[in-house]
């Protein structure tokens, strides 16, 4: 029982995440029985609460602001061309919540027919599962968990505030549901992963990054759980560049990327395709070693050094503080570190690790290097607006 509820609390984590509709669809349809049985009598029997059907409403919704149209379009080809969704009937599952819903969204609010499909299949899908779950969730200790547990709290508001019928939700007022909805999405945003409906997206070329630029941002005062920034590591620079021409194709979102000083193609590409709620930014210095202040540097990396403990510690191969005339301005630190590491007997300059050291020592915003403070004075202009 507990792994048959731990994998549909990740279904419905993959639902819930930030993703292009067609891939979650496909991965819950890897997944859950839900897709695979539809259909089936057991399927058939599930009646979940009006509530449950609701607040599934209210987050297709919300994904329906954030992403293209095309997105939708091509989700629901993924279901039209499958044989096990040909009854399945759009117009009947919106008619149980509100025979005018399906036209309020067509006409009032223009959505497309893909669109009202993503609507009626995320009611359809969510509802269901949260009904199967609702009773082995209570001792659920999952990293999903937190998602699942604020569409059961969503749906418990409108069960108390609004009186539905136990078989249909009809004339339920729309609006009602966003604002309940809306009002424990900023209630809860700090305990929900950042992955849950994100309001803006910043692409960074790899893990070391992805640690430090939230530390520095919260140093600046701009912390991104408040804004709603989803950070996603890209992998390099070409990877950088690639998601964001697919996100900038897919997603209604600003988009803001940071390069090294060294991805020149990259950043023409990206900026090429900037809209007026973008921003892309290159480290003029290289990489986020090069950012620091020289003095500064040699003092982390000293203290980095006395630090490090086990097999490989310096103190087992003579340790000798460095200097910052070992560091000339035109080679790149990491060449540098990496011979010094490697006469050292270290091995390679652990990148990622230095970071983490970073993230732990520095306290201040005075500690934060120009580059970066830049960089999130500029998106604290650009996006500083709380939603």
């Amino acid at each position: 029982m507990l792994n048959r509820t731990l994998h549909k609390e990740r279904t419905i984590a993959h639902w819930l995440s930030f993703d292009e509709p067609e891939s979650r669809l496909r991965k819950a349809m890897k997944r859950e029985r839900f897709f695979k049985e539809f259909g089936a009598s057991e399927v058939q029997h599930i009646r979940p609460k009006p509530s449950f059907k609701l607040a599934a409403l209210a987050f297709a919704m919300t994904d329906v602001d954030i992403f293209e149209s095309i997105c939708f379009k091509r989700a629901a080809s993924v279901l039209s061309n499958n044989k096990q969704f040909q009854n399945f009937n759009t117009s009947d599952v919106l008619k149980n919540i509100d025979q005018f819903l399906e036209d309020h969204l067509r006409t009032a609010l223009s959505w497309t027919e893909g669109e009202i499909y993503w609507a009626a299949i995320s009611v359809e899908f969510l509802a269901s599962v949260l009904s199967e779950l609702q009773e082995d969730f209570s001792e659920s200790q999952s990293e999903e968990s937190a998602v699942i547990r604020f569409l059961f709290t969503v749906a418990n508001r409108i069960e108390s505030q609004i009186e539905l019928d136990t078989d249909t939700v009809r004339g339920v007022n729309i609006n009602t549901i966003l604002d309940i909805f809306d009002e424990h999405l900023n209630e809860m945003r700090s305990e929900l992963p950042p992955e849950f409906l994100p309001e803006r997206l910043l692409l960074v070329e790899g893990q070391t990054e992805a640690i430090l630029v939230p530390l520095f941002a919260q140093l600046h005062g701009f912390d991104f759980i408040d804004y709603h920034i989803l950070m996603i590591s890209g992998g390099g620079a070409n990877q950088v560049a690639k998601r964001f021409l697919s996100f900038r194709e897919s997603t209604r979102l600003p988009i803001a990327c940071l390069l090294d000083g060294d991805a020149e193609s990259q950043f023409e590409i990206i900026s090429q395709h900037l809209q007026h709620k973008d921003l892309i930014f290159s480290l003029p210095s290289g990489e986020f070693e090069d950012t620091f202040e020289i003095t500064r540097f040699v003092q982390l990396l000293n203290r980095y050094l006395q630090s490090m403990t086990g097999e490989s510690a310096p103190s087992l191969v003579e340790f000798t503080p460095l200097k910052k005339e070992q560091f000339p301005p035109e080679l790149k630190r990491t060449q540098v570190l990496n011979r010094i590491w490697r006469e050292k007997s270290l091995g390679d300059f652990d990148k990622v690790e230095f970071a983490e050291f970073v993230a732990q020592t520095i306290k201040t915003r005075g500690d934060v290097p120009f580059d970066f403070s830049s960089m999130i004075e500029a998106m604290k202009d650009k996006w500083g607006d709380l939603p």
